[in-house]
Order: structure tokens, then C-alpha cells, then sequence
């Protein structure tokens, strides 16, 4: 009989670690408050909802975004781009990563806060199998991009966003479909992908699925 208990006892500790192991690998979502009033200037705080998400991988790594309190949208012709009714330079949103975030190319962001601006890839020799569709989120230091309101040429935007990197290339975060709203999904080429909606000018909302952790093919 000692030993029966003893087994079941072992049993239990056993499904009790896999149980455990199980939910540590899960990515998690959670809801934060308001963008912090001392990390970014007024114009970006008030242009962005009260609350955010916080996006918490498997092996730690998070990120923090507040997304635009309503995108701009007007539909126009862009073949091939998963958010043709998203203008070129409109801001998206603000970003934290506590940690630091590699891009999709590989770049090396350093820990801090951003502004997230949409920009469609060009369809030329330079960015030709990039990725699958030319949609982007371009990511720039908040300490240089502080109104959002503030329109972009593809250039100057260009060069904004490579501040975040120290190189000649911007921060580049790719979008794709987006999955459920506020749920995390892993997708068959291995990009991670968090998709929210965010509400917009024609009175309803756009969800965004965003690659918070992939890498161009190479």
C-alpha cells in the first residue's frame, strides 16, 4: 500500500511539472495602463489609447505597445499589400521593449521607446522576396519623432527610423494577417505574431498582425 501511494505521489509531482513547464512556454498577453508621461512627450501620450498591451514570450522577452486612439484609413490602390487603406508615414502607435528587439533584418534595436509609423516596402531590386507582402511598421526613437501627427516623405522617414539601429537601414517590423485580437500565434514560417485591433476614422477597427519576433528569409 506504502508503495501505491508512493508511485501515485510521484505521478502527481510528475504532471504537476509538465502542467507547469507547459504553461511557461506559453506566450502571454496582458493589459497595462497608460503610456508612462515621463518616457514620451505629451503630443505622443495623448495621440495613443490609455491602455496598452504587454506581450510576454516564452523565453521572457516582452514588448509594450500602445496603439493610435484611431488609424487614417482611405482605401487606394496598392496591389499586393495586406493594408492597402493605411497611408505611407502614418503613425501607428508606441512601442517599449524593455529588452531590446532584433528587427526583421536582423538589426539590433537597443532597449527603449518608439514610434511605430506604417510604410510599404518599394517594389524594386532592393527589396524584391524581402517578405511576402511589402507591409511594414517602421520603428524611430520617440525622443526624435515626438508628433505624430507630423507627415514623412518615404526619405525622410527612412533616415528616422535608422537612428534606432545606428546603421544606414531603418528599424524594420514586418506585418502580416492578422490572427485573433489581443492573442499571440506562431505561424508556419516561424514568425511570431501579436494582432490587435485598433479603432479607425471610418468608425470601425483595423486589426494588425505584427511579427514581434521573425526574420526575412535569407
Amino acid at each position: 500500500m506504502k508503495s501505491v501511494t508512493l508511485r501515485s505521489a510521484r505521478l502527481t509531482a510528475i504532471i504537476l511539472l509538465l502542467t507547469c513547464a507547459a504553461l511557461a512556454v506559453s506566450p502571454k498577453v496582458e493589459h497595462i495602463g497608460p503610456l508612462p508621461a515621463s518616457a514620451v512627450s505629451g503630443g505622443l501620450r495623448q495621440s495613443v489609447a490609455d491602455k496598452g498591451y504587454r506581450v510576454t514570450l516564452e523565453d521572457g522577452w516582452t514588448a509594450e505597445l500602445w496603439f493610435a486612439r484611431e488609424l487614417k484609413t482611405d482605401k487606394k490602390d496598392a496591389p499586393g499589400a495586406l493594408y492597402p487603406q493605411l497611408s505611407n508615414g502614418e503613425f501607428a502607435g508606441v512601442v517599449r521593449f524593455p529588452q531590446g528587439m532584433s528587427d526583421f533584418r536582423g538589426q539590433s534595436l537597443p532597449a527603449g521607446f518608439y514610434t511605430l509609423r506604417y510604410q510599404m516596402l518599394p517594389q524594386d531590386g532592393n527589396h524584391m522576396g524581402v517578405a511576402p507582402n511589402p507591409d511594414f511598421l517602421l520603428a524611430s526613437p520617440v525622443t526624435d519623432d515626438a508628433r505624430p501627427e507630423q507627415a514623412y516623405v518615404y526619405k525622410k522617414l527612412i533616415a528616422l527610423s535608422a537612428k534606432s539601429t545606428g546603421t544606414g537601414h531603418p528599424a524594420v517590423i514586418a506585418l502580416e494577417s492578422a490572427g485573433q485580437s489581443g492573442a499571440v500565434a506562431k505561424e508556419e514560417n516561424g514568425n511570431i505574431v501579436f494582432s490587435a485591433a485598433v479603432p479607425t476614422s471610418a468608425g470601425a477597427s483595423e486589426k494588425l498582425g505584427i511579427v514581434i519576433k521573425g526574420a526575412a528569409a535569407q
